[in-house]
């Protein structure tokens, strides 16, 4: 990898440095079509879009920003290789990381394994029809007395910067299953406004995901209260990708094969069957270590943003900032 002659940046750690041109696409030809149709990627340029990107990330002042093509790409293609979009991004990837230190410092597998253990979040091994990775979330594993918010959001934020390495997902997307049977109105309160904000820009713009459906099952029925909460930060495009049903799963099965399904969502695989993903997040406790070593260097940098402390009453009047997001 090269960089300009006397540069006052760092360079990346040597986990990370991969020459331009020993980049392998690993995507199939069926992918590459829709890449270019959908993200406008063109393989006879798609080095000098990531050169470019690089070139703007390495005159950030403060920012020690990873510049290799695997983390480069992935911004690039969510933001369709518009340049000036996927820069903005990679700003506020390192900036949002900076300003809640509370989910990302230290951020690695081994410190959210005893929750992945659970069974919260379940990531099945095939696709939707539309190719998406499918993520899983079921309320029934979700112990509140023993797991706070926080450590549900440090969980989500491992997985999908997980998920967002694999090429064929930074193309297709993700589908988001929510499985609210069970789900408590004492948890449910613990859904305030900035966690809602929180989730859906770190899920809808910060990390380069692709957010292509959500469907929300076995809801019940002060479930409409929780997703105004939620719905006030989607994006107009994401509200149109919403499905909520309540005692059936058939809007669920036009996307996704039930034959690919966990039983408990009207399909036909024994639930958490698929373990290989959960040995693939352990594995890559080094890669994490090594990604959280990068940032904005100067803490006042990015500090641009202003609280709202009005926009947290919560569904009971609950107090609170964006920026705490749970009270003790």
């Amino acid at each position: 990898m090269s960089f300009p002659k006397n540069s006052r940046h760092l360079r990346v750690d040597r986990m990370f440095e991969i020459d331009d041109n020993d980049y392998k696409c690993s995507l199939s030809d069926d992918t590459l079509v829709k890449a270019k149709k959908e993200l406008g990627e063109k393989p006879e340029t798609r080095l000098l879009e990531v050169k470019n990107l690089r070139t703007r990330v390495l005159k950030v002042p403060g920012l020690k920003s990873r510049t290799d093509i695997n983390f480069l790409l992935p911004f690039l293609r969510v933001r369709k290789f518009d340049q000036e979009r996927a820069f903005t991004q990679v700003k506020n990837y390192y900036r949002w990381k900076m300003e809640h230190g509370d989910i990302f410092n230290d951020l690695k597998p081994s410190r959210v394994r005893d929750m992945l253990d659970t069974n919260l979040i379940e990531i099945l091994k095939d696709r939707s029809k539309q190719g998406c990775r499918i993520f899983i979330w079921r309320a029934e594993n979700w112990d509140e007395e023993r797991y706070s918010i926080t450590e549900c959001l440090k969980l989500h934020a491992v997985v999908m910067l997980k998920l967002q390495q694999e090429e064929e997902t930074q193309i297709h997307g993700t589908h988001f299953i929510i499985h609210m049977g069970k789900l408590t109105w004492k948890q449910a309160l613990l859904f305030t406004p900035s966690v809602a904000k929180f989730y859906l820009k770190m899920s809808q713009s910060i990390i380069p995901l692709r957010l292509k459906r959500l469907d929300y099952v076995e809801c019940p029925s002060f479930f409409d209260v929780v997703y105004k909460v939620f719905k006030q930060f989607m994006q107009e495009k994401i509200v149109k990708r919403v499905s909520i049903s309540t005692d059936n799963f058939k809007e669920l099965h036009t996307h996704v094969d039930p034959d690919i399904l966990p039983t408990d969502l009207g399909g036909k695989v024994k639930p958490y069957s698929n373990t290989e993903w959960k040995e693939s997040i352990l594995n890559s406790e080094e890669y994490f270590e090594e990604d959280n070593k990068f940032g904005f260097l100067n803490m006042e940098v990015a500090n641009e943003r202003k609280e709202n402390t009005e926009e947290d009453a919560g569904l009971a009047g609950l107090g609170g900032t964006f920026k705490k997001l749970e009270d003790h």
